[in-house]
């Protein structure tokens, strides 16, 4: 009975959570932020393994995608300007939400592809961030700022990444392309 209780499954959430936000793959990751992000969720306090909390951090990982994606889109509507750095990003976006979401289904199958996808999403993301940058969050298009959003998603690809190539992850991986 002592297992199955809310108390011990966020004890046993929170623990993992610790674990991952101090592995050294997070080490572009604050601490505290790390453990803030993660920590707000309820999927991620239900986490009672490392698959859990790996699927729960892409779910976030691609929800703020989203918002990302819908932002862009909204400025490429407001501005008018068919700026193509702007639809560039929109476009990259979409791939990046396409990514998390093959990443989770991925995961659920525990293939170790997972890691690689991941690296393609930060690739995809990097390409839009020169595109729109520098510096992210004061360069406009028209006059209308450039999403802030933009980093989110990216904190819970770092997240994930740590939960399944870090030294005790899911699956381990030297974090390159080949």
């Amino acid at each position: 009975m002592f297992l199955s209780s809310p108390t011990h499954a966020n004890a046993t959430a929170y623990s993992l959570v610790e674990s991952v936000c101090k592995e050294p793959l997070s080490m572009n990751l604050n601490y505290g932020e790390c453990v803030k992000a993660l920590w707000t969720d309820a999927r991620i306090k239900s986490a009672l393994n490392l698959k859990d909390l790996g699927i729960a951090t892409l779910e976030l990982a691609k929800e703020n995608a989203n918002v990302t994606l819908a932002s862009f889109n909204n400025l490429l509507h407001i501005s008018n300007s068919g700026n193509t750095n702007v639809q560039l990003c929109g476009d990259l976006y979409g791939l990046v939400v396409k990514g998390f979401q093959v990443a989770i289904e991925e995961l659920k199958k525990d293939h170790d592809v997972v890691n690689y996808i991941l690296e393609m999403v930060q690739k995809y993301h990097d390409i839009c961030l020169n595109a729109v940058a520098p510096p992210l969050g004061t360069h406009t298009f028209d006059g209308v700022l450039v999403p802030s959003s933009i980093r989110v998603p990216m904190l819970y690809r770092d997240i994930a990444l740590a939960i399944t190539s870090g030294p005790s992850g899911i699956f381990q991986y030297n974090g390159t392309l080949n």
